[in-house]
């Protein structure tokens, strides 16, 4: 099994993505622990300020029992800065078809971000298979994904944005959604605040409701 489809296969079977923009990068070891021990086993560090370089290295200096990935990586440069931390996979808000071309030829996991059926032919046309659903609320969600069901049927998502407690286990329930990706893992005010056991304690409910899901 390659690289891509390795982290897939952990993605289809985790269902879950916490999505982290860390303010300070001392932050991010007692983060990952936090979701870890909450039983969500992937995350993603969002390139939206300064420390996420240095947090993707703190990551990968710990070696935690977490596959981490960047997320909001909008330039090759910030997708080499992201490779060289030792990025597991890559997503992007949008489509853009350098950076995703550049990811392709470096044979790492990229997971652009969709919002139309146009955008969904692009990336069909570079192979793609996967790919983010953004912004998932604004744009329908469940329902949106239940539309494109039919027509692209090859096709599997990982919705983003508006995705929280409430509503992950009407997403879940779609056979063309790989995994959920979501702050509301690890909210804002809880990281600042560093409220890790109550970050914990969401990580839980979350992780229960994808079991019961799958039973």
């Amino acid at each position: 099994m390659g690289k891509v489809e390795g982290l897939i296969s952990e993605m289809e079977k985790a269902k879950l993505v916490a999505i982290m923009t860390i303010p300070d990068a001392k932050l991010a070891i007692p983060l990952a622990n936090a979701v870890l021990a909450g039983g969500v086993k992937i995350i993603e560090i969002t390139f939206r300020n300064d420390q996420a370089k240095d947090a993707l290295k703190a990551l990968q200096a710990a070696k935690l029992p977490v596959h981490y990935g960047a997320g909001t990586v909008r330039t090759i440069e910030q997708g080499k800065t992201a490779a060289e931390a030792g990025a597991e996979f890559m997503v992007s808000p949008g489509f853009n078809e350098s950076i995703v071309k550049w990811a392709l030829k470096n044979n790492i996991p990229f997971f652009p971000g969709v919002d139309s059926t146009a955008s969904i032919e692009r990336a069909c046309d570079l192979g793609l298979k996967i790919l983010k659903f953004f912004p998932a609320a604004e744009l329908g969600g469940p329902k949106w994904l239940k539309a494109v069901k039919e027509p692209y049927y090859d096709i599997k998502f990982i919705p983003t944005g508006g995705v929280t407690l409430e509503n992950i286990q009407e997403y879940l329930q779609l056979p063309n959604v790989v995994a959920l990706g979501g702050s509301f893992l690890a909210p804002k005010d809880l990281v600042q605040a560093q409220k890790f056991g109550d970050i914990t304690a969401i990580c839980k409910k979350a992780v229960d409701i994808v079991n019961s899901v799958k039973k």
